[in-house]
């Protein structure tokens, strides 16, 4: 999910001083996080993710340079396993197990303050970056993200993601996508 629609923005954050993403800790300042868009992104982040974090999911944050305890955009990754038949392609589902292992990225959002500059992006490469890191480990066929609308489906497209027939809005990315999108 996203609520950042950086379209046509450079998403290397020159000039924006922002930290590099993080764990997310108890100490970390979650109220004033808004995306402006969807409470629910909202909500998660401030009433769930803390307790998410390592049993169900990991959260990493941004934060402000300036005030390097407010929240101002994150993103959650966790695992999913799904049919091999429900991939899209026969291309994805050449030789593999009947389970098949992917990566989540269940939620992606940016504070309204900080929208448009391309932090959205910059999240989408580190949580990308994280996730082939984690398939050399475990391995994992793709990554797939849950668009929360029509606009944050066009983000993952825009970025290389295909709608799934997994479900409404479910976007996947294949491994080897992710790597090339990384290495750029």
């Amino acid at each position: 999910m996203t609520s950042d629609d950086d379209a046509g923005t450079r998403g290397d954050l020159e000039g924006v001083a922002v930290r590099p993403p993080e764990h997310l800790r108890p100490d970390h300042d979650l109220s004033s996080f808004r995306n402006g868009l969807h409470a629910s992104l909202d909500e998660w982040l401030q009433h769930r993710a803390l307790a998410s974090e390592g049993q169900s999911a990991r959260t990493y944050v941004v934060c402000d340079h300036a005030a390097p305890f407010p929240v101002v955009g994150y993103y959650a990754i966790s695992m999913a396993v799904v049919q091999r038949g429900a991939l899209p392609t026969a291309k994805l589902r050449r030789g593999l197990p009947e389970q098949v292992p992917l990566l989540l990225i269940g939620r992606l959002a940016v504070d309204r303050r900080f929208q448009r500059i391309g932090l959205g992006t910059a999240l989408l490469v580190d949580a990308l970056r994280r996730c082939l890191a984690a398939a050399e480990i475990a391995g994992a066929r793709a990554v797939i993200a849950h668009a929360i609308d029509e606009r944050a489906a066009e983000f993952y497209r825009r970025h290389g993601f295909v709608r799934s027939p997994l479900g409404d809005r479910v976007m996947l990315l294949p491994l080897e996508t992710a790597r090339a999108l990384v290495e750029k």
